[in-house]
Formats: C-alpha cells, structure tokens, sequence
C-alpha cells in the first residue's frame, strides 16, 4: 500500500500512468528487474504517479494559461514534474510551427 493509502497492482500501476511511452518503459522495466529488487522499482513509479497526480490541477492551470495567452504566466515556478512551453503550447493545441496537435 502506498502513502496515499491505495493498493497498487502492476497492471494498476501501468493504467495510471499519463503516456504510452512511460507504460512501455515501466513494463520493461518491472519485466527485465531481478525479483528480489522489484519491490524498489514499483515503490518508485508508484512515487512518480502520485507526485504526478498530485501536481495535475497546477499543469491543469499552466496549460489553461498557455491556450489562453500563448506564454506561461510570469508567476511560474518549475516543479518536480516540468513542463516546458512547447509541450504546453501542443497540448492547448497551438503548434508554433503551423502544424494543429495531433
């Protein structure tokens, strides 16, 4: 059980995370990790999902501001889990180089 008093299982884990290419990397991870080290490795992306989730409103907030003004707001101060203006900007759907987001 985690700090955030959920149980976790391996397929939990991988569903909660945000992107495709951090579920790949999880699943090779936990599939090529010696046994007896596993216990280290999930406690670890279980940290990063719940540091994650609990900075969601805040990249909620920052990628609102991004759509609105096309920058990020003056009183923004980098985290644990960054963001840069690109990814900001792609996520609003606003493509600097004349392309939509896919």
């Amino acid at each position: 059980m985690s700090s955030s008093g959920r149980s976790w299982t391996v397929d939990g884990i991988a569903h909660a995370l945000p992107h495709s290419e951090l579920r790949a990397t999880f699943m090779r991870e936990i599939t090529f990790t010696d046994v007896h080290d596993l216990p280290a490795v999930l406690d670890r992306w279980v940290s990063f999902i719940e540091t994650f989730e609990a900075d969601r409103e805040r990249v909620e907030d920052l990628r609102t501001a991004v759509r609105g003004s096309g920058h990020l707001p003056s009183s923004y101060r980098a985290g644990l889990i960054d963001l840069s203006a690109e990814e900001l900007r792609s996520a609003a759907g606003d493509d600097s180089r004349g392309r939509g987001a896919a």
